[in-house]
């Protein structure tokens, strides 16, 4: 019989508002949805938006706008950057935020929002925490007609900003075998390969998972039985308890390669590798660039496929405002992202110092055009992204 593997599978796979906008200009104030890159907007420019805003849709407090922003824990780097970002820009704009922590609870997420639907809030940023609880986090703004943006974790039927996981967690994937294979030569075709997942946020989670797992699969051929599925809670605590529990079953003298959903849950991967000795024989990519000072520092950290989080109000904020502004804005909106290693780290934060990188690194991905478009083709054929379109490319 001949052994399934895991490029045979993949291979055999296959208006948020609801009103009637005029069309978006070529950009609204030098805000572009459909190419949003690592700039962030003037304050002229958020300014101007403003005024446009206002005089479309005044404030309902009839003075400033008020926008509510509710983050997945106040222990999160990504959500700290996300919320830093977000008060930054707003400053420049003359825009209030308010900022409610959903303790990493879903519950807690149903409540802030009932509670900024008592407010005289203009807009909702949401971070998802659970997609079973979106229609209950959508409803008390609805029946207030506060219109929302979900970041990251979509919640159907309101505008979406995010990352594009499909290209993302394929570039990683792709840059983590290529490596590999630079690295340990065939040896890396019988690597071990942990994803490190977080299925309770859903299709976000599970695409970008997938894509990861394809990128890998573009490159080394790995049966399936040396992949590896991690179920983790996207905690630093949770990656380090979860990788703990399977090193026993890991061969400490072969390539061991982790793709894991975020950063943060990736630190404690790591850390479980090496306390358990392992570190000589592995590599790993994360995504998110939240814990950038282990890409500049750790040997098995090599590498991030950075979301920017400080950065995704360039794209949150302007979205708001053009929809109040009357402008007609995609349903979905991705964020920018790029792969962020030691060679290029100090360009991303000045505070950390870039390294040369050694040979058997490269400073990016080829990636397999053909069989990335081929993989894009598969999740439009997935019926389980049906209604989360949004978080997918378009076919090519």
């Amino acid at each position: 019989m001949t052994k399934t593997t895991l490029r045979h599978a993949l291979l055999g796979a296959g208006a948020a508002l609801g009103l009637a906008l005029p069309a978006l200009a070529e950009d609204f104030h030098g805000f572009d949805p459909n190419n949003v890159g690592p700039e962030s907007p003037t304050a002229e420019a958020l300014q101007a938006m403003v005024a446009d805003a206002m005089a479309v849709t005044p404030p309902r407090n009839g003075a400033q706008y008020v926008i509510g922003y509710t983050m997945w824990g106040g222990n999160s780097p990504f959500s700290l950057y996300n919320k830093q970002g977000l008060e930054a820009l707003a400053e420049l704009a003359g825009v209030e935020v308010l900022t409610a922590d959903n303790e990493w609870d879903p519950n807690r997420n149903v409540a802030n929002v009932e509670t900024f639907a008592t407010r005289d809030v203009d807009y909702v940023i949401n971070s998802l925490l659970d997609v079973q609880f979106a229609p209950a986090v959508k409803a008390p703004l609805d029946a207030q007609g506060i219109p929302l943006i979900a970041l990251d974790i979509p919640v159907p039927g309101s505008q979406w900003m995010g990352v594009d996981n499909a290209r993302a967690g394929f570039r990683a994937g792709t840059y983590l075998a290529q490596t590999a294979q630079a690295r340990w030569g065939e040896a890396a075709n019988d690597a071990t390969l942990v994803i490190v997942s977080f299925p309770l946020v859903g299709p976000n989670g599970r695409l970008r998972s997938e894509s990861q797992v394809a990128g890998v699969a573009s490159v080394l051929d790995l049966p399936e039985d040396k992949v590896i599925w991690l179920e983790t809670d996207a905690t630093q605590e949770g990656g380090f308890a979860q990788m703990n529990n399977i090193l026993t079953r890991l061969d400490p003298d072969a390539p061991l390669l982790i793709a894991a959903f975020s950063d943060e849950v990736l630190s404690g991967v790591v850390r479980a590798v090496s306390l358990g000795g392992m570190s000589d024989n592995a590599l790993a990519v994360g995504m998110g660039g939240e814990m950038l000072e282990l890409v500049a520092t750790d040997p098995v950290f090599m590498a991030s496929m950075s979301f920017f989080p400080e950065r995704y109000a360039n794209a949150a904020l302007p979205m708001a405002l053009a929809s109040l502004a009357g402008q007609e804005v995609p349903t979905s909106v991705f964020a920018y992202s790029d792969l962020v290693t030691p060679a290029n780290v100090c360009e991303v934060n000045s505070e950390l110092a870039c390294s040369e990188l050694p040979d058997w690194m490269a400073e990016d991905a080829e990636i397999d055009e053909a069989a990335y478009a081929s993989f894009v083709e598969s999740l439009h054929a997935n019926p389980y992204y049906d209604g989360f379109e949004m978080l997918l490319p378009p076919a090519q």
